[in-house]
């Protein structure tokens, strides 16, 4: 799970850097986050993958092309889940 908070956290800086502190902080809250008053992601409600499809969605909501590229590290850790599921399932 630390390592989904990290991702999170990242990824919501980045927003941040792109659409404003606030709006960054409010959609990481829609998604399922809890962020801290000093804007850190503290922990994440409910399944960790459907929160990062959220955030994905959120973020590229408006299609905005820097939004998306700051999507990539989520977009890459969404790409490596299967192979996740597949080392638990044998």
């Amino acid at each position: 799970m630390e390592s989904y908070l990290n991702l999170f956290e990242r990824a919501v800086d980045e927003q941040a850097k792109l659409m404003g502190a606030e709006r960054a902080r409010q959609q990481a809250k829609k998604a399922g986050l809890i962020v801290s008053t000093e804007g850190h992601i503290v922990s994440c409600t409910g399944n960790p993958l459907i929160v990062l499809l959220r955030l994905i969605k959120s973020f590229t909501k408006d299609g905005n092309l820097a939004a998306l590229d700051a999507c990539g590290p989520l977009i890459a850790k969404l790409i490596e889940i299967p192979t996740e599921l597949e080392k638990i399932s044998d």
